[in-house]
């Protein structure tokens, strides 16, 4: 990535795909990551970042486990509301928990919105600027004893 699209861009994705324990992107839609828990800790509201090509963003707690639970979900993703969403009770999280983020995107809108229409067509990457993407769950925690 790096090679292709310079430092500072390939740069952060290269540190986004480690963190999110991948060694490549993966071309397509809808993009996961997955964030092993550090130590306890307690949920209390979160908020997705996208930029305008982001259709959906969903955080779940241990995906794929008969313990999961979704903590985030934001099925019609709007740039220009994202807000912070508070959870209707607190959740309880410590090590040997995962947090998914899940974040579906339609490159189709590049030829249908004002703002990215006219730019030359191009890959769409992890970037600062609202003509890149990105996946981002943000979540509001307080630390706590175990």
């Amino acid at each position: 990535m790096t090679k292709r699209f310079g430092p500072e861009v390939g740069g952060t994705a290269d540190e986004q795909l480690e963190e999110c324990g991948q060694s490549a992107p993966k071309p397509g839609n809808t993009q996961t990551c997955d964030h092993k828990v550090p130590e306890p800790m307690t949920l209390f509201a979160g908020f997705g970042h996208m930029h305008l090509l982001g259709r959906a963003i969903k955080v779940e707690l241990n995906p794929g486990t008969p313990n999961a639970k979704v903590v985030l979900d934001v099925p019609q993703f709007d740039f220009d509301n994202q807000r912070l969403v508070k959870l209707q009770s607190p959740v309880e999280i410590g090590p040997g928990d995962t947090l998914r983020v899940t974040c579906t995107h339609d490159a189709g809108l590049r030829k249908r919105l004002p703002q990215l229409s006219k730019l030359p067509p191009r890959y769409v990457v992890w970037g600062d600027g609202t003509s890149d993407e990105m996946c981002t769950g943000i979540m509001t925690v307080s630390l706590r004893k175990s």
